[in-house]
């Protein structure tokens, strides 16, 4: 994975010039709504916060006890970490990922001091408030968290000098930290615990040779068990069906790229659907019978041209949506797909939702999104396997920006600051929790 400090270009050029293209961004009303799990998000004063099923008023899970604070719809009551000259030190965090039972969160965290910056990786148990450092560097910065459905192990990537890290950590205090693979770019999956790993990174070879491999661990080594694809291939991530019973992969057969699907271990590779030219993206649906995927064709722009539906038992594929797209995310229920239009005479993103069954596509919120949510779309097939965007009864999906309610017809002297918004695929307003940057759903149901 590249380019975590950077976002995805044409958002983050919408963002700075905002005020320039005169886009009228206004706060609608809060609404009281009924939020049907957990959220976390990272808050507009980079502290991370807390949200439980129908909360109104957020918590502050990083603030120090002496300025524990809260949000509410007008946003952040008391500001925190504001550096003063009594203040030898100011902590920013980033990143949040529950675990895949919602009951621990973890996130990043960069402290600047007179001697410079560390960084740290933490983990945060809700159920008895207490967070955990699991990583300190001054030199690595942790900038994406997987947790292992085995819920005990976290892994995360670390920017280096030359390249990325991909570490695993077992989550209690004082675990040892591995070193499982480094290379540029890097993009994975695991399998079920922390015994199989899918790749796709550089080689560091002379050729920097793209190559997709599985990889297998024991608790004294690993090595490569297969390698699935050598030489370019224009994707980011291999994935394994949420059912586990099969490995999905872009493969380059004879300089054209395919899609295929293979069992568990890689084994029966069969091509279902040929290529385009261009960056190809692709996700599973939670019920595991289809894949959505899409192809970009400028590059370094990954604006994706429509998005196609294939059947993975059949191979037959259909159109979902011709619009120009920056990311899309299956509801749980396999029902919906959520996806960001990109149109092209607007300078705006579009919220929209496909219903599969029916095959209508409605138009639901537009927004601007924040460098921090840009970098969560550009890299949208990786953080679907690690971050929840809806909910888990598939009735709402969050997203951190501006709302964009008009266009005006002269320049704005400001803008609000984002906000983290509550979306009902009902069709009803979307509600707004408080202010932020980047936001999640818990993937677990709430315990009743």
């Amino acid at each position: 994975m590249t380019g975590l400090t950077s976002g995805f270009g044409r958002s983050a050029i919408a963002i700075v010039a905002m005020a320039a293209v005169a886009v009228a961004i206004l706060s609608a009303p809060a609404r009281a709504i009924s939020i049907p799990a957990p959220i976390v998000f990272v808050g507009t004063d980079n502290n991370i916060y807390y949200c439980p099923v129908n909360c109104d008023r957020p918590r502050c899970i990083t603030c120090p006890p002496e300025k524990m604070q809260a949000q509410g719809s007008a946003g952040v009551r008391e500001a925190a970490f504001s550096l003063t000259a009594d203040e030898p030190e100011a902590v920013g965090y980033g990143w949040p990922a529950f675990s895949p039972d919602g009951g621990r969160i973890a996130y990043s965290s960069t402290a600047y001091s007179k001697s410079g910056e560390s960084f740290g990786a933490w983990v945060y148990d809700v159920s008895k408030a207490q967070s955990t450092e699991i990583f300190e560097s001054k030199t690595e910065r942790a900038i994406y968290f997987f947790w292992l459905p085995d819920r005990q192990h976290l892994s995360f990537l670390l920017t280096e000098r030359d390249g990325l890290s991909l570490m695993l950590a077992e989550v209690r205090e004082n675990a040892p930290i591995r070193i499982v693979t480094t290379g540029m770019p890097l993009y994975f999956d695991w399998r079920d615990g922390p015994g199989t790993v899918a790749i796709h990174t550089a080689v560091r070879d002379a050729e920097q040779t793209e190559q997709v491999s599985l990889l297998n661990l024991t608790p004294t080594s690993q090595q490569v068990a297969k390698v699935l694809s050598r030489g370019h291939t224009p994707f980011k991530t291999p994935c394994w069906s949420p059912d586990g019973k099969r490995l999905a992969y872009i493969a380059n057969y004879a300089a054209e790229s395919n899609l295929v699907v293979a069992d568990p271990d890689a084994q029966h590779p069969r091509s279902i659907v040929s290529l385009p030219v261009g960056e190809n993206s692709f996700e599973w649906s939670p019920d595991s019978r289809h894949i959505a995927y899409a192809t970009s064709i400028l590059p370094r722009e990954p604006v994706y041209r429509g998005i196609k539906l294939v059947d993975v038992a059949d191979a037959t594929t259909r159109r979902v949506t011709k619009d120009d797209v920056a990311a899309y995310f299956f509801s749980p229920d396999s029902r919906y797909l959520a996806y960001i239009e990109l149109p092209p005479d607007k300078p705006v993103q579009i919220w929209k939702l496909a219903d599969l069954k029916t095959g209508q596509i409605k138009e639901l919120t537009s927004f601007l999104a924040t460098p921090e949510e840009s970098i969560e779309y550009r890299y949208f097939d990786q953080f679907a396997l690690s971050h929840a965007v809806w909910s888990p009864d598939s009735k709402a999906f969050v997203y951190a920006g501006l709302r964009v309610l008009q266009l005006p017809d002269r320049p704005l002297p400001s803008v609000p600051p984002p906000s983290v918004w509550v979306v009902p695929v009902d069709g009803s307003q979307p509600h707004q929790l408080g202010n932020g940057t980047l936001a999640f759903f818990s993937p677990a149901a709430a315990k009743k």
